[in-house]
């Protein structure tokens, strides 16, 4: 990891409780941070999201494009998502425009945009990322088969690697933190079908969390009702 990120970086992951080794990597001189980290600073900070404008979207060429404004306090910042398959290989086009679009916006928020760059602005950047960082996009829902049929792992023998074991409290800790994170989320989304997706997108995260924390996981579907029911109650009228 290069040793000269920029201190207004450090001081952001450090407000999260994330360090650079952590939420991120250098791909070739970049330093790319990961989608968690940004969805942590943006609850941290309080960001909230607009309802998006759709620029462009056609379902059966998985072509979207749409427009993001977020506010941080009194500043506002826009940013456009943009995803179509010559830029994105997973089942998820909208998801990953929003994600896109909202990445960008949270850096501007921050006064991040230009030192850093967001996982999701490229495929080549999860292509580099060290199989010691976890977490982000692949692991937070997205289509695995998708993103990692395209990818050659390396051959290693794990079994000759030691593998740092967590604890059933430090996942039980990371499994509550995703609580409010998934209240943040659902309460951004504007639509039932955006609902939908960050429900999909999140499948992964939620089936760790059904294993090990099934009264967590409980409280993490209670979350997706109660949006879900809210949209239901809009459209019934």
């Amino acid at each position: 990891m290069k040793s000269d990120i920029p201190d207004k970086v450090i001081e952001t992951l450090k407000e999260i409780g994330m360090t650079h080794q952590q939420a991120g990597w250098n791909c070739h001189g970049t330093y790319v941070l990961l989608h968690k980290a940004l969805e942590k600073v943006a609850v941290h900070k309080r960001i909230v999201f607009n309802e998006p404008t759709i620029l462009e979207t056609n379902s059966e060429k998985k072509i979207v494009s749409l427009l993001v404004t977020g506010t941080m306090g009194d500043k506002s910042e826009w940013s456009i998502g943009e995803a179509s398959p010559s830029n994105n290989k997973n089942s998820y086009p909208y998801a990953m425009a929003e994600k896109r679009a909202k990445d960008r916006v949270i850096l501007k928020l921050v006064g991040l945009h230009g030192d850093v760059y967001a996982e999701d602005e490229a495929d080549a950047f999860k292509e580099e990322r060290p199989v010691e960082i976890k977490g982000g996009t692949i692991d937070n829902g997205s289509d695995v088969k998708e993103e990692t049929k395209s990818v050659e792992k390396p051959k290693i023998q794990f079994k000759n690697i030691p593998q740092k074991q967590i604890t059933p409290e430090e996942r039980r800790e990371r499994h509550e933190e995703k609580i409010p994170d998934f209240e943040h989320w659902c309460q951004q989304k504007r639509t039932k079908d955006q609902l939908d997706a960050y429900y999909n997108d999140s499948q992964s995260t939620l089936n760790e969390i059904k294993e090990h924390n099934p009264d967590l996981y409980k409280k993490a579907i209670q979350v997706f009702v109660k949006y879900l029911d809210k949209f239901e109650r809009k459209e019934n009228g």
